[in-house]
């Protein structure tokens, strides 16, 4: 009870939490109901009011597919110039640049508002001659604008690698805040949102493993799968600015490793749920991925960045094909709906293409990042969005056996209270029989009386009423041991009445080390069962044999049945019943009872025979 009642408070702790760090960062991610933004694109369609330039002057952008910019024409790792004036808007300005490993300078007119090379002379007339772009990774840049920012030129110089003769020009998203705090808030409150549900996941599924799934055998499952959730805070942590609070640093090979792969923990969850050949591929997949990531990250093995996110990518899709092969439903299910979300980000991509990347931006960035050459985004969301459902799954399979359990023991509670009674019931009749020949005197003396009489009729009737009374009384004796006599001579009356053949070889002493209750537990439910299905024989047998056989108390019934048995698929037998909710706790209890005193349920059933062996150590 005590345990119980702490489980309670540790789930309504979580649960409290949960909801307070919902709250707030509902509250957070709102600081201004008047916010706004749009995205400075540059489409062929429609170029945006930008101009390009290079070292030589200026340059022609180039467009690929839907007309969205490829790069601009650069030899070698010349940097690009992108200019525009800016428009006048009623609020504060802020840009937000994602710039993956590129050195940017930004100026407003003449005026430098971010450099990635302070220690160099920043001019807005001249490109940096000396500049190194190598080591710089950030993931965004927010940069507020002056108040008197509209009319002025605006011009956002990168510097960095070419890909096939283009260079990358960044082109930034305008967003309007009231105050530069909305823009600090608004900077972490994503970050602390997805590491705060990262973190309450895995610590819930921590929870769940303490609670009792160790009892079902599931820490191989629960351990990745949380794991994944806790290591992915850590990596987020790790890649964002809360590393200024942390004092946790990205340019270590631990973090880094972490970084790269804390995603295939989730593939070795997948693994555990498949089986055969499948899951030893994925195994094999993860784990192959997770040493090249490894290697890279401590510097034995050249992989970029962007190669190993592409082959994360590649196992990802192998895991999926292969949970489509699975034997369970749910596996195929939640992967015939990742392959779904992923036609519908797809989709969502392709309607960008034609309409404009300001239509339904930001839900398309994961997928256009992922054809930009960044997997990243896209994959992340793909695993986070399986390891949420992975999760709900497991705590959905937690829940449901919870309630199992809690059935069977009140279905195995009921059918003890029952047996309870019916061994009174049966005590209740040997009284009746201790009382019969206790009176046996006094029914003599009536016959000797009616005898002098000469009243031959009355001592016929009075013969008849004596003869009803032992035939319901049947003091049968079949061992000297009460208990298990008492439920002999009760299953005896109950054959006799289905028509069906009872045979006993019971010699047991009068005192057993085996507690009444756990007898009762055992023999009501073996003779209960054999009863039943010898009844439905004809001619039903049913034969109990119960010895003592050195420190063992030797049980053997064997009983006649018709009809096929259902097996679960492992061979278990399975309830017969119509409501197995409800019913089939029997074998439940006997093999409860067998592995309490050290022994099994040997069940073995052929040619129309069932047969139920055990050994109970006394």
């Amino acid at each position: 009870m005590k345990d119980r009642r702490l489980r309670c408070l540790a789930f309504a702790l979580l649960l409290a939490g949960v909801a307070a760090t919902g709250v707030l960062l509902l509250r957070l991610s709102r600081p201004d109901s008047t916010q706004g933004g749009r995205y400075l694109g540059c489409m062929e369609s429609d170029p945006g009011g930008w101009t390009f330039f290079t070292e030589t002057g200026p340059a022609e952008p180039v467009f690929g597919l839907g007309g969205y910019l490829d790069g601009i024409p650069a030899q070698g790792t010349g940097p690009v110039a992108a200019e525009r004036v800016m428009e006048a808007d009623e609020h504060r300005q802020f840009l937000q640049l994602s710039c993956y490993d590129l050195g940017l300078q930004v100026f407003l007119d003449d005026a430098l508002l971010y450099t990635d090379f302070p220690q160099l002379e920043n001019r807005a007339d001249a490109f940096l001659s000396d500049a190194d772009p190598e080591g710089i990774a950030y993931d965004g840049l927010r940069l507020p604008l002056p108040e008197n920012a509209a009319g002025k030129k605006l011009r956002i110089v990168t510097y960095g690698r070419s890909f096939d003769g283009l260079r990358q020009a960044v082109l930034p998203t305008l967003v309007s805040r009231f105050s530069d705090a909305a823009v600090e808030t608004t900077a972490m409150v994503q970050t602390v949102a997805v590491m705060t549900a990262r973190l309450l996941l895995g610590l819930f599924l921590l929870l769940i493993l303490g609670i009792g799934a160790r009892e079902e055998n599931l820490w191989r499952k629960l351990l990745p799968l949380s794991g994944y959730f806790l290591l992915g805070a850590v990596s987020g942590i790790c890649r964002t600015n809360l590393e200024t609070f942390t004092g946790l640093r990205f340019d270590s090979g631990m973090l880094n490793w972490i970084y790269r792969s804390y995603i295939d923990l989730l593939y070795l969850y997948l693994a555990m749920e498949l089986d055969g050949w499948k899951r030893w591929s994925l195994l094999g997949a993860a784990l192959a991925h997770g040493l090249l990531c490894g290697l890279g990250s401590f510097g034995l093995l050249r992989l970029s960045e962007t190669l190993g996110d592409w082959l994360c990518f590649g196992v990802l899709l192998g895991a999926l094909v292969l949970m489509c092969f699975s034997k369970e439903k749910t596996s195929r299910r939640i992967s015939l709906l990742l392959f779904a979300l992923m036609g519908a980000l797809a989709a969502l991509w392709g309607i960008t293409r034609r309409t404009g990347p300001g239509a339904l931006y930001p839900l398309t960035n994961p997928v256009t990042a992922l054809v930009s050459g960044y997997p990243k985004r896209g994959y992340t969301l793909l695993c986070g969005t399986l390891g949420v459902i992975c999760t709900v799954r497991v705590i959905a399979g937690f829940a449901r056996g919870m309630l199992l359990r809690q059935r069977q023991m009140q279905a195995m509670k009921s059918s003890a209270q029952a047996v309870q009674e019916k061994f009174e019931q049966a005590q209740a009749t040997l009284r009746q029989t201790a009382a019969f020949r206790h009176d046996l005197k006094n029914h003599v003396a009536a016959l000797e009386l009616l005898a002098r009489k000469q009243d031959t009729a009355e001592i016929q009737n009075y013969l008849n009423r004596l003869d009803g009374a032992l035939e319901q009384l049947s003091p049968q004796v079949f061992t000297a041991n009460t208990t298990v006599n008492t439920i002999l001579q009760r299953f005896a009356a109950q054959a006799k009445e289905a028509g069906v053949t009872f045979r006993v070889n019971a010699m047991l002493p009068e005192r057993l080390s085996i507690p009444d209750e756990d007898l009762c537990a055992f023999l009501f439910n073996l003779l209960d069962n054999a009863l039943e299905a010898a009844a439905q024989t004809e001619p039903g047998e049913i034969f109990c044999s119960l010895q003592i056989r050195q420190q063992y108390l030797a049980i053997r019934c064997e009983n006649t049945y018709w009809g096929p048995l259902r097996t679960d698929s492992g061979g278990g037998l399975l309830t017969t019943k119509d409501s197995p909710n409800d019913h089939g706790f029997g074998l439940i209890k006997m093999r409860a009872v067998a592995e309490k005193y050290g022994s099994v349920l040997d069940i073995t059933h052929a040619d129309g025979r069932f047969t139920v062996l055990t050994a109970l150590k006394i």
